[in-house]
């Protein structure tokens, strides 16, 4: 009890209450930092520098490892159930990439490539030859350039609402992709307490908003080089277009692909237990 009180006064303090309300899982960020002090899983934090960049990243758990990758805008709390879950039988690297949260960010423009090339790099700085890849949204993106232009990283990927062109989004979207780079918010408390520079919060906003308004651009002749096995999830109500998702799943040689019920893109927030089920099983058959 003692725990969550003082999680539950640590997110308050940090403002990161602005990140649940789509979605209703503040219990989940709750629960997950009274997990990360109770569980014995949790190893901390750390920093590596790559790329011109400092990227932050957490490790948890013991067993075959797999690297999990958040959305645009996001950080490693919003896969918290994706950790809490995978970590029981894996060793989980999670990391906010670059220009999110606690990363910093370069000069040099966005892109998912240059992502996957940090996180490709991270691995290495780790020892971890080869890696599972659960990636969401623009982390599945990253996961997909991962699965093909460093291939001997990836063992397996899930990729998760994520679209492999501009056109896949549904135009207008409402949601956690709806990142308008015209109008900047205002800075969170949590990224002004949190983020190395904190003066950087508008540029890295704009960045990332252009990238997933003009990338990716990956054909599908290299969406057929991928070899990793790959299990493409989406929701029923993604911002994805199913056509698109089902092209995506299509192209990628002898893919699985799941249409979760019911779920929009907040679908690790809406239904983690089903999704976890689904990636779990997928990474640990045939071990």
């Amino acid at each position: 009890m003692l725990a969550l009180a003082v999680v539950a006064l640590v997110v308050t303090t940090l403002g990161f209450a602005t990140l649940t309300t789509k979605g209703g899982h503040m219990t989940t960020w709750l629960r997950f930092y009274a997990w990360k002090l109770a569980s014995g899983q949790a190893h901390g934090g750390g920093r590596i520098t790559v790329n011109g960049v400092s990227i932050y990243y957490e490790t948890y758990g013991a067993g075959p490892p797999v690297l999990i990758i958040h959305g645009a805008g996001g950080s490693i709390e919003g896969m918290a159930s994706q950790v809490m879950a995978l970590a029981a039988s894996h060793l989980v690297v999670a990391a906010d990439s670059r220009g999110h949260l606690r990363s910093t960010d370069s000069n040099a423009p966005m892109t998912y490539g240059l992502i996957a090339d940090d996180l490709s790099k991270l691995l290495e700085g780790l020892r971890i030859e080869k890696a599972d890849i659960v990636g969401w949204s623009d982390g599945g993106i990253v996961g997909l350039d991962l699965a093909m232009n460093h291939p001997d990283r990836v063992r397996r990927l899930v990729a998760i609402s994520a679209n492999f062109t501009p056109e896949g989004v549904r135009a207008n979207p409402v949601g956690v992709t709806d990142i308008p780079d015209t109008e900047i918010p205002p800075m969170p408390l949590r990224y002004r307490l949190l983020a190395p520079d904190p003066a950087q919060y508008s540029v890295s906003y704009r960045k990332i908003a252009i990238m997933g308004r003009t990338e990716p651009h990956y054909a599908l002749a290299d969406l057929g080089r991928i070899t990793a096995k790959t299990l493409i999830v989406a929701g029923q109500n993604d911002v994805i277009r199913r056509e698109h998702t089902d092209e995506l799943a299509g192209a990628i040689p002898g893919s699985r692909k799941i249409i979760v019920a019911g779920a929009s893109h907040a679908l690790p927030w809406e239904k983690p237990g089903i999704l976890n089920d689904y990636v779990v099983r997928f990474l640990d058959e045939g071990n």
